[in-house]
């Protein structure tokens, strides 16, 4: 398995085909859902079904072949698989791209996993794509994903999505500048 950075027992690879039925359930069906969507907390952001999540992550995200377009990674801590984390289209005249990040059950979160993957992904994305800024945009009502941004670096802006680009009616946009070598 070959993976594009580690640190602290933090692994990033790419995901495979294979990855995309267990990246939809980990989104959709684990016990950190209703955190990230859906009713009761996110009753503005429903859950997708396969053929939205199929619109949203097409199969580049899932193959490599076309990482530009948006890529897909799987987080591993201490031997685990315990999330995704994934760039968007890499803005080629900014040099910028939106992240997303989810993990896959509730007894990861709080360790600082999250955290360090979103440091070695900029990290990554720096080096390899020469990206500038990465943004993420979370609902201001997800307090733990806040902090766990804001101790990757991330700082919260005043820049407004248009409403086709909002995923909450709350959503903030968060960006970190990365060091250009």
């Amino acid at each position: 398995m070959k993976y594009i950075k580690i640190r602290d027992n933090i692994k990033i690879r790419a995901a495979y085909p294979d990855d995309k039925k267990r990246v939809f359930d980990w989104l959709t069906k684990s016990n950190l859902t209703k955190e990230m969507m859906g009713p009761p907390n996110y009753p503005d952001s429903k859950i997708p079904s396969w053929k939205e999540f199929f619109i949203d992550y097409p199969d580049c995200y899932f193959n490599g072949k076309n990482p530009l377009k948006g890529q897909s990674f799987i987080i591993e801590a201490y031997g685990e698989d315990v999330g995704h984390l994934n760039h968007n289209e890499i803005n080629g005249k900014n040099r910028e791209t939106y992240l997303d990040i989810w993990l896959c059950d509730k007894k990861y979160t709080g360790k600082g996993i999250g955290t360090v993957a979103l440091i070695l992904m900029c990290e990554y994305l720096g080096e390899k794509y020469g990206c500038k800024r990465v943004l993420i945009s979370p609902s201001k009502r997800n307090k733990n994903a806040i902090r766990a941004y804001e101790k990757a670096g991330f700082v919260m802006t005043d820049i407004q999505l248009d409403k086709s680009e909002m995923d909450y009616d709350d959503n903030v946009v968060f960006v970190k500048i990365l060091k250009t070598m």
